[in-house]
């Protein structure tokens, strides 16, 4: 009997552990924590079709917004660790509402394993028609002789671009009004209308917008012009130096995430960005592909959350 036992012991073992070298078996689900049609969901998407490809599984993206991202990064925290439900998450998703927030139910350095960094983007600082300014050496200058006085939309507090537009007023020492939206489209919206002064657009949103004359953009906050919009200066070519920020977005997985895991996806991510007609779908988006491996991952989001946690502290945007 004992050794018919060990045998079967034996034998779920070897199961467990070509199950492991064959990952992927089935169908993977990538969780957006916001609804369809913005940055994270346009990127999970993207990715989504590069991974089917090159895991032979098909990779299905899943909307789950809500809570201000709360319920879909929730359903992967709570997840089996084994790869088959994973989240495309972001800066203002998984960073910076651990910072801002009192009672934010995640800790970003325990409860989600970063996986795999995709993609990145930029802020555009985008203002309306009518503003008397057409560089963006007139818009500080006509920020500075109104303190207060100009407000800027974004998607709300502790958002990325919350933190660009809080960067770009520290280095240039101007103050606006911050005008919270549900999302960029909102924003927009009103921008177009003449109801807010400024926006800091996303660059997949600029992309559309780039030939639209209802609305003037004066720089982008990255630290390299854009090809969607390659006639828009950057923040330090139109003389506004350490505004050269980028958001990225990131593959995460749940506590417990088998190294292994971590390793294959990390390794596909890397060559779906090096893929040119990856590459191209990215970019006609308003994104750069990043593709950073599992390891050099792990290394850039501890940074960041270090990096940003302080910011948020510094600048007291933290919830009284």
């Amino acid at each position: 009997m004992r050794p018919l036992l060990a045998l079967c012991i034996f034998a779920a073992f070897i199961t467990s552990a070509i199950a492991q070298d064959i990952y992927p078996s089935r169908p993977i689900t990538i969780v957006v924590p916001y609804a369809a049609g913005g940055s994270i969901d346009l990127v999970a998407r993207i990715l989504a079709e590069g991974l089917s490809a090159r895991l032979g599984q098909t990779v299905v993206v899943d909307d789950r917004p809500g809570g201000n991202g709360v319920i879909g990064i929730g359903a992967v925290v709570k997840a089996k660790p084994d790869g088959y439900l994973l989240q495309m998450g972001a800066v203002g998703a998984n960073v910076t509402p651990a910072a801002v927030q009192k009672d934010y139910p995640f800790d970003p350095l325990r409860d989600y394993v970063p996986v795999a960094m995709v993609a990145e983007w930029s802020a555009i600082l985008v203002v309306k028609k009518d503003l008397p300014v057409n560089t963006l050496a007139e818009f500080v200058a006509y920020a500075k002789a109104r303190p207060g006085a100009l407000n800027f939309g974004t998607t709300g507090f502790g958002s990325f671009a919350h933190l660009v537009s809080e960067v770009f007023m520290q280095q240039t020492g101007i103050s606006m009004q911050h005008v919270q939206y549900k999302g960029g489209s909102q924003a927009t919206n009103d921008l177009l209308a003449g109801s807010i002064d400024a926006h800091m657009m996303s660059s997949a949103v600029g992309a559309g917008q780039a030939e639209n004359t209802r609305l003037k953009m004066l720089a982008v906050a990255s630290k390299r012009r854009l090809p969607s919009i390659a006639a828009v200066p950057t923040m330090a070519e139109a003389g506004v130096q350490g505004v050269d920020q980028t958001a990225w977005l990131c593959v995460f997985g749940p506590p417990g995430l088998p190294d292994s895991v971590r390793a294959r996806i990390g390794r596909e991510v890397v060559a779906i960005a090096q893929d040119p007609a990856f590459q191209t779908k990215f970019r006609a988006t308003g994104f750069e592909p990043l593709g950073l491996d599992a390891d050099a991952t792990a290394r850039m989001y501890r940074d960041e959350v270090t990096r940003w946690s302080a910011f948020i502290k510094e600048r007291g945007l933290t919830e009284k």
